[in-house]
């Protein structure tokens, strides 16, 4: 007996079942879950200042190319130096992370009502397991997050699709069923190349204007709008 989406009467007399739209959601985690823009910038140029000579503008950091804080940092140094500004990078990220950083206003909220709704969650970070593993335990929102995708688990990084496709097989999830919510404009991409639908976090990007030009299926200003995510539908078996 096959199950349906349809915008169904709950006073229907077919056998029906109430469910989320989208039972499986995966989030990115810097610009989305912690704003932990300002902490990276200052972590980036205390560990490769010996190199830079002086101090990156968030402009400049915007447009340092490569997916990991190893290829970035091997834009401005010899690859022998890299392995010391990475422990630079996480020694100063580490100390000023309270200080440094924020859970964005209303994501707790959001999480705690997507898994009251039985909403399975994932995250899937361009950053590396050891800063991922760190900010989210420190934020205090790793008890949400059992399956996290990091820079380390993948060969290809976003927009390539493959650290969701982990994500999902993970979590037991259907890319038709899954929305992936995220702050940058690869996020959207990635998103499309998997086949999820994909949802733009503008509270906390600083690419604004092309995540909306990129039009993704959803675009919330506020974690309060992305509770649409968990909405319920009526499934009814026909």
């Amino acid at each position: 007996m096959a199950t349906t989406l349809i915008d169904a009467d709950p006073a229907t007399s077919q056998p029906s079942v109430l469910q989320p739209v989208f039972p499986w959601i995966v989030f990115d985690m810097d610009g989305t879950l912690v704003d932990t823009f300002q902490l990276s910038l200052r972590s980036f140029n205390y560990a490769a200042k010996r190199f830079l000579k002086r101090t990156l503008t968030t402009e400049e950091a915007l447009r340092i190319p490569g997916g990991t804080l190893r290829e970035q940092l091997s834009n401005y140094m010899p690859s022998r130096a890299v392995p010391r500004a990475m422990e630079r990078y996480h020694a100063y990220y580490n100390h000023h992370f309270a200080s440094g950083t924020q859970v964005f206003p209303g994501i707790r909220g959001l999480l705690f009502t997507m898994h009251a709704r039985g909403i399975k969650l994932a995250v899937y970070t361009g950053a590396g397991k050891q800063i991922a593993e760190y900010a989210l335990a420190r934020s205090r929102l790793s008890p949400f997050f059992p399956t996290v995708v990091t820079a380390d688990d993948v060969n290809k990084h976003k927009p390539d699709p493959e650290g969701l496709n982990i994500a999902m097989e993970r979590i037991g999830a259907d890319s038709d069923h899954t929305a992936y919510l995220g702050d940058h404009p690869n996020d959207i991409r990635a998103s499309r190349n998997a086949g999820t639908k994909s949802a733009g976090a503008r509270w906390g990007s600083m690419h604004r204007n092309e995540l909306r030009d990129l039009k993704p299926d959803f675009l919330f200003k506020n974690p309060s709008e992305a509770l649409t995510l968990s909405d319920f539908r009526i499934y009814v078996s026909l």
